[in-house]
């Protein structure tokens, strides 16, 4: 990672928010605004949702890729550590952020554009309710309410659905909603908005309200204005008399509360929880903390929780991080008295209010669109574009992290017969297997190393991936993991930085090591250009060892885990990959292959490798080799990462791809082209992939089956060995 300044203070900023977002757009545009900063970006999801689209998405006028910023791909091209988790502790005085599933990070400046939670202050809640806020969750849970109404009515089974708030969000949200139901409207019990006023859209002036309820009744909206709600129930809502209204679904868009981990921080709250911050967006209690949109109180100039606020704080929000990080004076945010409210009918008209003004009609729909896909269109990514090979003739092109910075394996062999390994009666296997095995009598001892460049910007799921990676090599003989050394090579910061970022990386992998009861026993640490980590891990032998040459004519070939991770890798590194597909090739990264191990050696399998850096094909053939037989791999059955298709088809690939390839001359394609994506991604490296296994026929539906149910959902067949037959060794099929 190329920095201009060694970073010596630690930025954390907490939620993808509208805020936010917009300080990641500047760190992207102008890198050397950061100065010595090292940033670091908290946000519960991968992508984060603009609210203003939320109807439009719910009516369906809108993707789910229209309406959210990948915050992997914008966190990627502004050079920012993404660390995917929630904060459940702040300790303003410490400077440290607890999370739910990381260590504690440490700060120097903390800033926080996290949202709110949602406001059920005085009512009962007996029974599930859908709050609107986060609306990531809420998006995720409507197509669930949305799937099971369709459902339902389509068996003449009635429905009825309450939204309760009847303010600007709660009356477009409703108008969503009733254009979402149309195809099924008539098998609805009925819809209803709800508000405790005697008022739809307090605030806004007469002609806006007339509006909306004109529309509202076109909609077919039953509004209930007075309806103090008290309790929600398995029947519906309640109010203080007692009344009951029926709703089988209850979607919530009135009143916020403030994150819980906000009650114990030691920050200056308001009245109702909030961060109390200055006309510099800055905390009243602590300086060094900064806060925007919903979770911020401005003292002297409160405004509405609503994302326009948050949307227009953005800039002022980013220049006072960078200006306090280098001690320049701090500009004013003066808040906008009133914003700009539109609201959609979903049916291609919308009203437009502030203060007194009033607009309405088609033209004021377009203009909303146009104005959020405008605002979307500012945090688009380019694709990084590789540099072209310098005068020397050496590629200099992006080069990838993880197994897809190993060298060619026809490098390495060529090495290896060069510098003439001596042989030792204690080595019973070494070079070539995927850990050595040691006869130290009475015990069988087996080794294995690996050491490679970060690449995910998370360290502690960097240090995890590390760890699961080395002890992989240990569970492909067959081997009970012991011990392990580390070295880390780590990249120069302030000491303090580099304190904390190596405990992040050691963490990670002391917690994967300390799971699966082994030992770490020691390592070296030193300064680098660029952080890198590796394992050497000790093991030894329960019963017999797995091989790679036990493989035997007959033998189905099982796959533990989908493959494309180098892929998607090298599409992060040129901002091409999505969001959720990283974090799927991360999530697969971070899983252990100690329960796959167990049940192969449970269901009889007696040949095994881990499928790492030279891809499955290139693993498979060292299998065949060392067992003197053949095999064939089935395309369809070889199970793929979402979105690896896809990259390796647009022409992304990782810097191993090519040596990779060297393999297809023992290869022969029946059905399938040479430059047919999914056969391509058979050679892309992996980092802590799965393990590839022999199995007998009748052991392998109960095996697939075991597997599944450990949690290996994508496990398969994807092939089987059979005699040799030559001149070509691997078979690829296009189907069975």
């Amino acid at each position: 990672m190329n920095r201009l300044t060694i970073p010596s203070a630690h930025l954390v900023l907490v939620g993808g928010g509208h805020s936010h977002v917009q300080t990641l757009r500047r760190l992207m545009m102008r890198p050397a605004e950061r100065g010595e900063l090292y940033v670091t970006l908290i946000a519960r999801e991968v992508h984060t949702p603009y609210s203003g689209m939320l109807p439009g998405r719910v009516a369906g006028y809108y993707a789910s890729d229209e309406m959210h910023i990948d915050l992997a791909r914008l966190c990627q091209a502004a050079n920012v550590r993404l660390v995917l988790d929630e904060v459940v502790e702040l300790d303003a005085d410490a400077q440290c952020v607890a999370l739910r599933n990381h260590p504690p990070l440490v700060y120097n400046i903390l800033s926080l554009n996290c949202g709110a939670s949602p406001g059920f202050a005085g009512v009962e809640i007996e029974a599930p309710i859908i709050p609107v806020k986060p609306i990531g969750q809420f998006l995720s849970a409507w197509e669930g309410i949305l799937a099971g109404l369709q459902n339902a009515i389509s068996q003449g089974s009635r429905r009825s659905l309450a939204v309760v708030g009847a303010g600007a969000g709660g009356v477009e949200l409703s108008l969503a909603i009733a254009k979402a139901l149309e195809p099924n409207r008539e098998g609805m019990a009925s819809l209803r908005l709800v508000e405790c006023l005697d008022e739809i859209l307090p605030g806004h002036n007469a002609r806006v309200k007339g509006w909306a309820e004109r529309r509202l009744a076109r909609a077919g909206i039953a509004i209930l204005k007075g309806f103090q709600v008290s309790k929600v129930t398995a029947q519906g809502l309640v109010n203080e008399a007692g009344t009951l209204l029926e709703a089988d679904h209850v979607l919530w868009t009135t009143g916020v509360s403030a994150p819980p981990f906000l009650r114990q921080s030691g920050l200056e709250l308001d009245s109702q929880g909030f961060v109390s911050v200055n006309e510099h967006l800055q905390s009243l209690s602590h300086q060094n903390l900064f806060a925007a949109g919903d979770v911020a109180h401005l003292s002297g100039q409160p405004r509405p929780k609503s994302g326009v606020y948050a949307v227009r704080a953005g800039p002022w929000l980013t220049d006072n991080l960078f200006r306090f990080a280098s001690g320049k004076p701090l500009k004013p945010y003066k808040a906008q008295p009133r914003a700009l409210a539109i609201i959609g009918d979903s049916q291609g008209s919308a009203v437009a209010s502030k203060g007194g003004f009033y607009a309405a009609g088609n033209p004021i729909f377009a203009l909303k669109q146009l104005i959020d896909r405008r605002f979307m269109k500012r945090f688009e990514t380019a694709p990084m574009e590789e540099e072209s090979p310098d005068s020397e003739g050496i590629d200099s092109r992006m080069r990838c992290a993880g197994c897809g910075a190993k060298l060619p394996a026809s490098i390495l062999d060529r090495v290896l017969k060069r510098i003439q390994v001596a042989s030792h009666d204690e080595v019973l296997q070494g070079i070539g297997e995927d850990a050595a095995l040691l006869q130290l009598s009475p015990q069988t001892l087996a080794v294995s190393t690996d050491h490679f460049p970060q690449m995910v910007s998370d360290p502690y799921k960097f240090g995890r991936i590390s760890a699961h990676h080395a002890l992989s090599d240990l569970y492909a003989m067959g081997a009970r993991p012991r011990y392990a050394l580390v070295n880390l090579s780590l990249e120069l910061m302030s000491p303090e930085l580099m304190e904390e970022e190596m405990y992040l990386l050691l963490r990670g992998v002391n917690d994967v090591l300390a799971n699966e009861d082994v030992a770490l026993i020691g390592g070296h640490s030193t300064e680098a250009e660029k952080t890198q980590l590796g394992c050497t891990v000790f093991g030894d032998l329960a019963s017999h060892a797995f091989s790679k040459g036990a493989l035997e004519s007959g033998d189905l070939l099982v796959l533990t885990k989908p493959i494309g991770i180098g892929v998607i890798l090298a599409g992060d590194m040129r901002v091409m990959s999505k969001g959720h597909w990283l974090e799927m090739a991360i999530r697969t990264m971070d899983q252990s292959s100690a329960s796959a191990a167990k049940l192969l050696r449970e269901h009889g399998a007696r040949s095994c490798t881990d499928i790492t850096g030279f891809g499955l094909l290139g693993h498979l053939l060292e299998m065949v080799r060392a067992s003197g037989c053949s095999a064939q791999i089935q395309l369809d059955s070889v199970p793929y990462l979402e979105g690896a298709n896809e990259l390796m088809a647009s022409g992304v690939q990782s810097s191993l791809q090519i040596g990779n390839e060297a393999v297809l001359e023992d290869v022969e394609l029946s059905g399938v082209s040479q430059a047919d994506s999914r056969f391509r991604l058979l050679m892309d490296p992996q980092t802590s992939g799965g393990l590839l296994a022999g199995i007998k026929p009748e052991k392998a539906e109960g095996l697939l089956q075991a597997l599944r149910a450990a949690g290996y959902p994508q496990a398969q067949i994807v092939g089987s060995a059979f005699d040799f037959r030559g001149p070509k060794i691997i078979k690829v099929l296009a189907t069975v």
